[in-house]
């Protein structure tokens, strides 16, 4: 289903593709966008049992009209870029994941994603979840991202 890496030598396992996940604060969702053309946009996130969980401070965009209309999503991520212009090379580990996103409904599944972020990206916020999600509850809209298919590479 999910075309094998041209370069395997430089293939990652999951599980090191996993860890650098959680390791990092954004990455690119990328969706079949309006009239077929592809649209990546830069979010912040946070990886959690196979799960990506990202946000929009509105109810109505792009990403998440394209998302209601084709949920097969690919979400990159880049750590530890360096161009060696001596060797006309880059070093770089990066991780693409291929899935299936959706807004999500409830409010309970929406204050989990919310918590499971702020706990990453804000750890001092965390223990405020109920009265930021209550405050912004009309606002924000919480995005999952089922993993299908991970594949991680480094560049050396």
């Amino acid at each position: 289903m999910f075309r094998m890496m041209r370069r395997g030598e430089k293939a990652v396992d999951v599980a090191e593709a996993e860890e650098l996940l959680r390791s990092q604060d954004y990455g690119i969702v990328s969706v079949l966008g309006d009239n077929g053309y592809p649209y990546g946009v830069p979010v912040n996130y946070v990886y959690d049992g196979g799960k990506i969980y990202f946000h929009s401070t509105s109810a109505e965009s792009h990403k998440l009209d394209a998302i209601r209309k084709h949920e097969k999503v690919s979400f990159t991520i880049v750590a530890d870029s360096q161009v060696v212009p001596e060797k006309l090379e880059t070093r770089y580990t990066s991780v693409i994941v291929f899935g299936r996103a959706r807004v999500l409904a409830s409010r309970e599944e929406s204050r989990e994603a919310m918590r499971l972020l702020l706990t990453r990206l804000a750890p001092d916020k965390a223990k405020d979840t109920e009265k930021l999600y209550k405050a912004q509850e009309e606002k924000v809209v919480m995005v999952e991202i089922s993993t299908e298919h991970i594949s991680g590479k480094i560049g050396r």
